[in-house]
């Protein structure tokens, strides 16, 4: 019952979270770095499903889907653009400093999600801190790229 809450909070949470890949300076670079952290995502958790390292018992559309496409495809990326969105003109020290204040508590909402429902289960020798490492790898990708997809926007007129 609640891992089906939580699944359909994440699909509503994704449509209303779709404007803000609008926001200034450009559209087109968070839309294009929502699609590389969609892809980023899908990769991480297809390997760590087919590894057997975790599991998702209650998904979205589970007969199509061994992934948990909801959470990789419209809550963590629009996680990530806001990070990359709140970051857009910061220096190192502050990206890092706001790395800590976006994937802190997304690593607990996933560790919580483990531990209290059955929405999410780590098997094999997978721990709650390497799902903290990989929010924080997936979010310093997003800024890797939004340095690369920036450098590309200012040159073109």
């Amino acid at each position: 019952m609640l891992e089906r809450f939580i699944l359909k909070f994440g699909m509503i949470f994704g449509i209303l979270s779709f404007p803000t890949l609008f926001k200034k300076p450009s559209g087109k670079i968070w839309f294009a770095l929502y699609l590389i952290n969609c892809l980023v995502n899908w990769i991480f958790d297809k390997i760590l499903v087919e590894t057997k390292q975790v599991t998702y018992p209650v998904r979205f559309l589970p007969k199509v889907f061994k992934i948990n496409v909801i959470y990789d495809f419209l809550v963590c990326p629009y996680l990530s653009i806001w990070y990359c969105q709140s970051t857009y003109k910061s220096n190192i020290k502050e990206a890092i400093r706001k790395l800590l204040l976006f994937g802190l508590p997304q690593a607990a909402y996933e560790i919580i999600l483990e531990r209290k429902t059955n929405a999410l289960l780590f098997i094999g020798k997978w721990r709650w801190f390497y799902s903290l490492f990989l929010v924080f790898v997936v979010k310093i990708i997003s800024r890797i790229m939004l340095i690369f997809i920036k450098r590309n926007y200012e040159k073109t007129p």
